[in-house]
C-alpha cells in the first residue's frame, strides 16, 4: 500500500467511535523451565507467560519447547511464543540469514500443527536488533505477519515487535507502508525509557503505529555487558534495576492503548551479559522483585479510598508549553477530571533533559506548587520560571521531559507521576 493511501486509512481508523481500551495484564518472558516451579513466581499472580523461540522450532528443537509449555500450563499460565532467528545465526556476522516467505509459512504451520495449544504469537521477536536477520527489512517482517494471519486467522498475534533503539520509529514505519492493511497489536522492549527515566521512546511508538501496544520486554537491567568483547555497559547495579521495574509499570498504566506488559526475567545467571533477573544466580531475592511484587499484589492500604464512579479520576490531566510572552516561563496546566470539577493537590514539576540518544538523563526539580480547581474553573496554571542555565541545557539538549509528580488530596487518590515532552526553548 503507498504511503498516502495508509495515511489516508489511518486518519479514517481514528474517526471512528472510540471503543474501550482492553485492561492492562501482565506476564513473564521467561526460557527456563525451571523458573515456572518457583513459588515465589507464582505468588505474583501472573497469568502470561512469554517464550522465545528459532522460527524453525517445531522441527529442530520441540522436546524444549513441549517442556517449558507443560511448565508453565502446570503454573496456570497462557503460553505466548515469539520466533526469531536460528540457533546457529551470528547477525550481523555470518551465517545471518532470514527465511522465505514459503518457508517461513511452513515453519509456522508445523508449529501450530504440533502445539496447537498455542494461540498468541510474536511474528518476529525484537525484529529491529542488529542481532535478527530481519534488522534492516521490516517489509519481510510484514510479509511474514501476512503469513500467520493466514495460517491461523483466529490466533492473536503481534505484529511488527521492536526494542527502543536506533531507527526504531522508520522501522515501523516502514512495516506499515509494506501491510495490506493496518496492523493493530504491536510490540515494544523500552528498556531504554526504564533505564534512563524517559518515556520519550514508548509515546514514539504509539504516536506511530494504530490499535494496542504490549510490552513484550521490559525490567530492571542489572548488569550489560558485550557479548562479544565482554565490555560493560551497565555496571552491576540492584538499585537502578529497581527503580526501572518501578517505571516500567507506571509507563505502562499511564498509557491505556498499553493492554499487556511482560518483565523479563525470573532469574539471573551467572556470566550472563545480560541480567535482568528479579532473583539473583544464588535464588535470593533481588529489590526488583520486591518492586514487582507490591506493584502486582498491591496491599488495601495502596487502594484509592475514593473510586473513579463517585468522583471521576483524581489525578488531573496535564499540558506543558514555554510562554510566549515570557520566554523563561514554563506554563503547566493541570485540567480536573472529577466530575465535580473540584480539584486539589501538589505538584512536583522537574525538567528532564538528555544530550543525545543513549546519553544519561539529567532531572532537577523546579518548583513545588498546590493546585485547586473548581465546577467554574476546572483547570488551574501553574507559571514556573526556569533557571537560565536550565534553558541553556534544556536548547542545547536532543529531549525534554516536564516530570509532575501529582499527590491529589481531592479527590483522594494515589500520587502519580505525569510526563510530558517539552519543545525546544527559544
Amino acid at each position: 500500500m503507498r504511503r498516502p493511501a495508509l495515511l489516508a486509512l489511518l486518519l479514517a481508523l481514528t474517526l471512528l467511535p472510540a471503543t474501550p481500551a482492553a485492561a492492562l495484564t501482565f506476564g513473564l518472558s521467561d526460557q527456563q523451565v525451571d523458573s515456572w516451579k518457583d513459588p515465589r513466581l507464582t505468588a505474583l499472580g501472573l497469568r502470561q507467560a512469554r517464550l522465545i523461540v528459532p522460527w524453525d522450532a517445531a522441527t529442530s528443537e520441540p522436546a524444549r519447547v513441549q517442556a517449558w509449555l507443560d511448565a508453565t500450563a502446570a503454573a496456570g499460565m497462557t503460553p505466548h511464543v515469539a520466533f526469531q532467528h536460528l540457533r546457529s545465526e551470528r547477525c550481523p556476522s555470518a551465517p545471518c540469514s532470514a527465511p522465505s516467505r514459503s518457508r517461513y509459512r511452513a515453519a509456522v504451520t508445523a508449529f501450530r500443527s504440533r502445539f496447537p495449544q498455542v494461540t498468541t504469537f510474536t511474528t518476529w521477536n525484537e525484529a529491529n536488533h542488529r542481532s535478527q536477520p530481519v534488522a534492516s527489512s521490516p517489509e519481510t517482517v510484514a510479509g511474514y505477519h501476512e503469513e500467520l494471519r493466514s495460517v491461523c486467522p483466529s490466533c492473536t498475534i503481534v505484529a511488527g515487535d521492536v526494542l527502543d533503539s536506533g531507527g526504531y520509529v522508520r522501522w515501523l514505519q516502514r512495516f506499515l507502508d509494506a501491510s495490506p492493511t493496518p496492523p493493530q497489536l504491536w510490540g515494544l522492549h523500552n528498556y531504554g525509557d526504564v533505564t534512563y527515566d524517559t518515556t520519550t521512546g514508548t509515546d514514539a511508538v504509539l504516536a506511530t503505529v494504530p490499535g494496542e501496544l504490549w510490552i513484550e520486554e521490559t525490567g530492571g537491567i542489572v548488569t550489560l555487558r558485550s557479548s562479544q568483547n565482554g565490555r560493560e555497559t551497565l555496571r552491576t547495579d540492584e538499585t537502578r534495576a529497581a527503580a526501572s521495574v518501578e517505571r516500567a509499570f507506571a509507563i505502562a498504566r499511564a498509557r491505556p492503548r498499553i493492554t499487556r506488559m511482560y518483565l523479563y526475567h525470573w532469574r539471573g545467571r551467572t556470566g550472563d551479559p545480560f541480567d535482568s533477573g528479579l532473583i539473583r544466580p544464588d535464588g535470593s531475592a533481588r529489590p526488583s522483585y520486591a518492586v514487582a511484587r507490591r506493584n502486582l499484589t498491591p496491599t488495601p492500604t495502596t487502594t484509592p479510598t475514593v473510586t473513579p464512579t463517585a468522583a471521576g479520576p483524581a489525578v488531573p490531566r496535564m499540558t506543558v508549553t514555554w510562554s510566549r510572552a515570557r520566554p523563561a516561563q514554563l506554563v503547566v496546566r493541570l485540567a480536573c477530571r472529577a466530575t465535580t470539577g473540584v480539584c486539589r493537590g501538589s505538584a512536583r514539576i522537574a525538567l528532564r533533559t538528555r544530550a543525545r540518544t543513549g546519553a544519561r538523563a539529567v532531572t532537577r526539580v523546579l518548583a513545588t506548587r498546590r493546585y485547586a480547581t473548581t465546577a467554574s474553573r476546572r483547570t488551574a496554571t501553574l507559571r514556573i520560571t526556569v533557571p537560565a542555565a536550565r534553558r541553556r541545557a534544556a536548547r542545547r539538549a536532543a529531549t525534554r521531559v516536564v516530570r509532575a509528580t501529582v499527590t491529589p488530596t481531592a479527590p483522594t487518590g494515589t500520587r502519580t507521576v505525569r510526563e510530558r515532552s517539552l519543545a525546544r526553548p527559544r
